[in-house]
This record gives C-alpha cells, sequence and structure tokens, in this order.
C-alpha cells in the first residue's frame, strides 16, 4: 500500500491564490471570478 503525503490545513499560506472550483458547463475545475469589493467604485 502505499503512502501519500498528508493533506494541508485549508488556512496553510501556501495554499493562496490556488483555490478552484469544479464546473461541468465551463470544462472542468476554474478559478473562481473575482467578487468585487463593497464600497470601491464600478469601472466604466
Amino acid at each position: 500500500m502505499a503512502l501519500r503525503p498528508p493533506t494541508p490545513a485549508p488556512d496553510d499560506p501556501r495554499l493562496k491564490g490556488h483555490e478552484t472550483t469544479y464546473s461541468s458547463s465551463r470544462g472542468g475545475w476554474t478559478k473562481p471570478a473575482d467578487k468585487p469589493v463593497a464600497g470601491t467604485p464600478k469601472k466604466g
């Protein structure tokens, strides 16, 4: 039986920037869309 490395904690700083979500309509794993920050003016 092969040993696998332990799963990192969800708050591990090494995972920052690698978050993905699965969406079959978009073809699989994709990065989530940027969410607007409250209080900032809209562009355009």
